[in-house]
């Protein structure tokens, strides 16, 4: 196992790839794996998003290991 040297991978168009890539996902709706319903209404979504963008969401998904959740929200 002599000396080896750091290897370091560098993507130079990261963040414009990932933004298109989850817009595709999106607009395709593949991959959603989890449901919102509130008043009636249903919103498929993907759980790594709504974990990425809100800790209540990525504290509900953690302790609730479902396959394909569905989250009820309440009208107030």
């Amino acid at each position: 196992m002599g000396s080896e040297e750091p290897f370091c991978l560098r993507w130079n168009d990261f963040q414009q790839c990932i933004k298109s890539t989850f817009q595709g996902l999106r607009d395709e709706r593949d991959f959603m794996d989890v449901t919102i319903s509130c008043d009636g209404e249903q919103v498929k979504a993907h759980k790594v998003i709504l974990s990425a963008c809100s800790d209540t969401f990525r504290n509900l998904l953690k302790k609730n290991p479902a396959q394909n959740p569905v989250i009820v929200l309440w009208v107030c």
